[in-house]
């Protein structure tokens, strides 16, 4: 394979479509891409995803395959990801009679503005699945339905077609895969839809290890690469046979016809796709996104030590460069003007029951507006979270939960700053003791507060809040004290603000799992379902 073939035939070249319109409204972002809504020319409501990665699982994507993801600048990988919907848009209709569908599929294109491809499908208007909220009546259990009656059964199809890569977008052992489906309730039919269908990182990193071992490595070995939506062309060639009187009847011959020849054009991009070799990928791939120039391309293609040499080089060269920007940033923010005024607010903050009650009762509207964006709660519903905050307990345990907050800095500050020093002068003695505090810091930092909230309330004569005491000694999830001391205190333990809050702190927890968490992901919906041992949601 010359050089001049590697180059011309895996990045953008002249002869790519123009690029998009930069007049794009932003949806969302995921590890795989961003996405944005273009309205065409003749109406129509697409959903770009322009494929440039986060910067974790590009680290990966290298690492491992010598090159970020490829759609994002290889031709033969995004041509792939069209074929697989095209070929899975009748499949999945057909599986599910309807219940489950892609979205349209429009092709894809160069984005010159990111330099990336970009994966260009019909725009589904709807939401993903439903968090357990005090209002979310029986849309509580969508991600029990979308777990059980969607995904099991998809990953069960995939397995038999041959689609063995696109287990892992599926959701066996990705938790994360909960994402990549939405519930579109348009025309008065309730479909789930499954909008993202491709991978930002090989199938390597099953939070449930049995499947890494029973289905991932030993797919890996089948394939040989590390799986990355690789699909076995010949057995979902085998499935079709199989399956071809049903599906003829379903899809019309010509349908068919058309379905097999995407499968033998699907096979021929996927070994264009993996035939480069390691270190040709990396060449391409900074060719493709402006970091080399074609010649420098040609000149490294065939030198991988030169090609590693310069790599590593760089990396060296921009340490020094990195570090100062760092510094300068701890820098401007520790300068004295920045710090005193910081010091005024905090003092303000404490000092102040109304400034910390308006500054919670922000941060409540903040949350549930959050949730509403998400598609979670209507106007009625957040009015009613918001008119609940005014009951006679409520303006009180929202101030403390709003100190339990604001406290939460200068406890971070504390653990990650001073006591990794203490270490290193001898103060302390253990690291496991480091860790400890650093687990433990958020925990001690709150009951701290509530302990001499409590002592001020038994020297009053008031009710103490044991709950929030007791509560808030738990690492974490130990920030929905105060909801909690609310729920408990409220004469029916109704209070919506109360019980919103302890399901959005305990999705929270889900939301910032590395890896595997995040919105919308399994992981978000487990721990949101935790809350509703207290609140009955």
């Amino acid at each position: 394979m010359s050089s001049n073939l590697m180059t011309s035939r895996t990045i953008p070249t002249s002869t790519d479509a123009p690029a998009a319109p930069t007049a794009r409204r932003r949806l969302g972002a995921g590890r795989s891409g961003q996405v944005f809504e273009e309205v065409t020319e003749d109406g129509r409501r697409l959903a770009c995803k322009v494929f440039i990665p986060d910067r974790p699982s590009s680290i990966v994507n290298t690492v491992l395959t010598g090159a970020v993801n490829p759609y994002r600048w290889d031709r033969h990988a995004v041509e792939c990801g069209v074929l697989r919907r095209r070929i899975l848009e009748p499949l999945v209709l057909w599986w599910f009679d309807g219940r489950l569908r892609l979205p349209a599929t429009d092709g894809a294109r160069w984005y010159e503005p990111e330099r990336a491809f970009e994966l260009r499908a019909e725009l589904i208007e709807g939401r993903h699945a439903m968090l357990r909220h005090p209002l979310a009546g029986e849309a509580k259990l969508e991600a029990r339905e979308l777990d059980r009656e969607i995904l099991r059964p998809l990953a069960k199809h995939l397995g038999e077609a041959g689609f063995d890569g696109l287990l892992w977008q599926a959701g066996k052992g990705n938790p994360v895969a909960a994402a990549n489906f939405m519930r579109d309730e348009r025309a008065g039919a309730v479909r789930w839809v499954w909008i993202d269908a491709e991978s930002g990182v090989p199938a390597l990193f099953s939070l449930n290890p049995w499947h890494l071992f029973r289905t991932y490595l030993p797919l890996c070995i089948k394939h040989g690469c590390w799986l990355f939506d690789d699909v076995d062309a010949p057995r979902i060639r085998a499935y079709l046979g199989e399956q071809a009187d049903a599906l003829k009847a379903h899809l019309g011959e010509r349908a068919f016809a058309r379905l097999r020849a995407d499968v033998d054009a699907l096979e021929a991009s996927q070994r264009r796709w993996r035939s480069l070799p390691r270190h040709r990928r990396s060449v391409a791939s900074h060719q493709a996104v402006g970091k080399i120039t074609r010649e420098q391309a040609r000149h490294y293609v065939d030198k991988p030590v030169r090609w590693i040499a310069r790599l590593v080089g760089k990396a060296c060269m921009r340490v020094p460069g990195k570090v100062g920007a760092l510094l300068a940033k701890v820098g401007a923010k520790l300068h004295p003007r920045h710090v005193h005024a910081a010091l005024g607010r905090y003092a303000r903050f404490f000092l102040s029951q109304s400034v910390r009650t308006r500054w919670a009762s922000r941060y409540v509207r903040l949350r549930v507006l959050d949730w509403r964006e998400r598609g979670f709660i209507d106007r009625d519903g957040a009015r009613a979270i918001r008119t609940s905050m005014q009951t006679d307990n409520a303006a009180e345990y929202i101030a403390d939960f709003g100190v339990h907050l604001a406290i939460k800095p200068g406890v971070k500050l504390l653990v990650w700053g001073l006591v990794p020093l203490l270490k290193v002068f001898g103060v302390i003695d253990s690291w496991w003791l480091v860790g400890a505090i650093a687990l433990y810091g958020g925990a001690i930092g709150r009951t701290l507060y509530t302990l001499g909230r409590t002592v001020q309330a038994l020297v009053r004569g008031r009710s103490a809040p044991w709950i929030a005491l007791l509560a808030g000694l738990a690492p974490v999830v130990g920030n929905a004290a105060y909801p909690l001391q609310l729920l408990a205190a409220s004469s029916k333990g109704d209070v919506l603000a109360a019980r919103f809050l302890v399901h959005d702190i305990l999705s929270g927890v889900g939301r910032k799992i590395p890896i595997w968490g995040g919105k919308d992901t399994f992981l978000e919906h487990r721990f949101n379902a935790l809350a509703r041992l207290v609140t009955r949601a």
